[in-house]
């Protein structure tokens, strides 16, 4: 199968029909259960086609078929949050005044682009889209070369749900027509995932005309590993999410920071259960780690072992190899230990499967290593006092953490400090994201 790549003229058109679907459609003025009626329908039609999508995962990009089948299901419960959430969401709230009363609207605000990235595009673009529609904006998504079925499926539920059309327009295009979306006039909210250097070019070009945008960057997160923690449980709990999808996850645990004391017992346990982990073909039930996404992708984890090796850190498994695979673009899970803050290993976001693990001497220090990132995306910490491990978490600096687990849920928002963003997809706070607020101020007595 093939799509065609858009071009300009594609590009032009996508968003002239969200322009008009936004300034004469219906869309933004039905009210919220209205739009959440086409919602649930639309989320009935995704749950059908489910097992496409995860096999359409594993298919266009390598995602072992136990990741995609386990995680494919979030994008249609994003739809049900956002439908739920539509439903019974205030959008108007009406205040007493000095005159009379002002009505405070939450509207939509008005043309917007979703830009997705090629790992997770599914779950990604469904927040994208469930949180845009629930709220009344009309949109053009750009699906990422790599991965260009997603959004075209999600756009065929939408019809097939008699959302009107011009609502929800799909593009699958490159650099050169992305950068083309993102300048048009014509859009009023930009929602990016994906790298630092593509979000930062995006933040310049919204400023010139003030477009609203909502930024989900890289993340280099650290797991702390208390000196109290269960290391079996710890373990069992952690290792499936240092380098899921062979670490091509913004939220992967990639660092993992523990007491110096128990250094060398816990980088030794962590070690034998990566590997045990599967690696191979990622249609095989029983894989756990697959080919990266291309060869560009394999030599640059590879550089970066090279330079951990270089600059000091112990290999503990794994390395440059291509894993025992003649054909693919594999590389073996690898662990390092005694990593310190200053090795590029531990500041850079690799996108592989490469963990490092860092020695720490008290708390304070921990949550000082962990701090020590240009990012601040998600993290963790395990140990076996939830309220000292719930303290420990409220000293990160990173938009999401999680105590003795890793987890994302559709009602709570998700997004980072630092360089790893800009504002919140998910939750209420996903909504507003494409909401403005209007007050109107009516004289007379007060409600």
């Amino acid at each position: 199968m093939s799509v065609p790549l858009a071009d300009a003229v594609d590009i032009g058109r996508a968003v002239s029909a969200a322009r008009r679907a936004f300034d004469h459609g219906p869309w933004p003025r039905l009210s919220g259960p209205e739009r959440a009626g086409y919602l649930k329908r639309l989320t009935q039609a995704l749950r059908e086609r489910l097992p496409l999508l995860a096999q359409l995962w594993t298919d266009q990009v390598g995602a072992p078929a136990s990741f995609a089948q386990k995680l494919t299901p979030f994008g249609a419960s994003r739809f049900d949050f956002f439908a739920t959430l539509a439903e019974h969401y205030a959008f108007d709230d009406w205040r007493p005044t000095q005159r009379g009363r002002a009505c405070v609207r939450r509207v939509p605000v008005g043309v917007a682009a979703l830009i997705a990235p090629w790992n997770a595009t599914f779950p990604i673009v469904s927040q994208q889209i469930a949180a845009a529609l629930a709220a009344g904006c009309t949109m053009v998504v750009k699906s990422p070369p790599e991965c260009p079925f997603d959004a075209l499926i999600i756009a065929e539920c939408a019809a097939a749900a008699g959302i009107p059309p011009g609502v929800l327009n799909v593009v699958t295009a490159g650099r050169e027509a992305g950068a083309q979306l993102v300048q048009s006039r014509d859009i009023d909210k930009i929602s990016f995932t994906g790298s630092v250097a593509t979000g930062q070019w995006i933040q310049r070009a919204a400023t010139d005309r003030l477009a609203r945008v909502t930024l989900e960057l890289g993340g280099k997160s650290a797991a702390i590993l208390l000196d109290d923690v269960d290391l079996p449980a710890a373990l069992a709990a952690l290792v499936p999410f240092t380098m899921p999808f062979s670490g091509q996850i913004c939220f992967a645990q990639t660092r993992v920071l523990v007491p110096r004391h128990r250094h060398d017992e816990i980088a030794e346990a962590y070690a034998s259960v990566v590997a045990r982990m599967k690696v191979g073909d990622p249609h095989d039930a029983n894989t756990a780690i697959g080919p990266v996404l291309n060869a560009r992708q394999r030599e640059r984890v590879r550089g970066y072992i090279e330079r951990g090796i270089a600059e000091g850190a112990a290999l503990v498994t794994g390395g440059t190899g291509n894993a025992g695979f003649e054909r693919g673009f594999y590389v073996a899970p690898t662990v390092f230990s005694r990593v310190t803050s200053t090795m590029a290993i531990a500041r850079e976001e690799i996108f592989g499967p490469v963990v490092s693990i860092l020695p720490y001497d008290s708390v304070d220090q921990a949550v000082e290593i962990a701090n020590d990132s240009d990012y601040g995306l998600s993290g963790s910490v395990f140990g076996a006092d939830g309220e000292r491990a719930f303290d420990v978490a409220c000293r990160l600096r990173t938009g999401n953490v999680g105590i003795n687990g890793v987890e994302i849920a559709p009602n709570v928002p998700f997004g980072g400090m630092k360089r790893s963003g800009i504002g919140r997809e998910g939750g209420r706070e996903g909504l507003e994201a494409y909401l403005e607020t209007q007050a109107i101020f009516v004289p007379g007595a007060a409600a």
